[in-house]
């Protein structure tokens, strides 16, 4: 009897736990037919009086910012971390990438000019969830934006304490 109690409670913990998964936005900025869009799982806000463009392969900003938030996060998902792939064409720390939680924040400024850069920014670096990020450059183009969502930390320790009181049981 203890032993389907077991699996019946470790089903039940798979079930919970299993909607939450970790999965991955990848913003290439093409669409099914070959034009210039946004992936539908981001929101992207332009700072009044930006110039920016959106062109098949490519976002350019000259000069803006643009905010980005992901709108089809689940309870229990957060962003772990964001790496974009990017040209800048001012000059050196012209262009940049920052992450926001609730308290804290980091940037990341391009390297190189007239160089395609790879940046990653994650909750290590501000030592808490990402709420969003934001993209700046004076003259810079965007080609592709990742973002890595991750079950809340508390799904995983659900399923490690049913798994622990499941063991104490035996």
């Amino acid at each position: 009897m203890n032993h389907i109690n077991a699996v019946v409670a470790t089903c039940a913990l798979i079930s919970l736990t299993g909607s939450v998964h970790a999965r991955t936005i990848v913003e290439d900025f093409l669409d099914g037919m070959g034009g210039a869009a946004y992936d539908a799982e981001l929101d992207y806000a332009f700072n009044t009086g930006d110039f920016w463009d959106l062109f098949p392969g490519e976002l350019n900003l000259y000069p803006a910012t643009a905010n980005i938030t992901v709108n089809s996060l689940v309870a229990g998902e957060y962003i772990e971390s964001v790496e974009v792939v990017w040209t800048d064409f001012c000059g050196l720390g012209c262009t940049s990438l920052e992450i926001y939680g609730a308290s804290s924040s980091a940037t990341q400024f391009n390297t190189s000019v007239s160089t395609q850069e790879t940046w990653t920014l994650s909750t290590a670096d501000i030592g808490e969830e990402i709420l969003g990020f934001s993209l700046h450059s004076f003259e810079g183009r965007i080609e592709r934006i990742s973002v890595n969502i991750v079950p809340a930390p508390a799904s995983a320790t659900l399923l490690l304490g049913g798994l622990v009181a499941m063991r104490r049981r035996r």
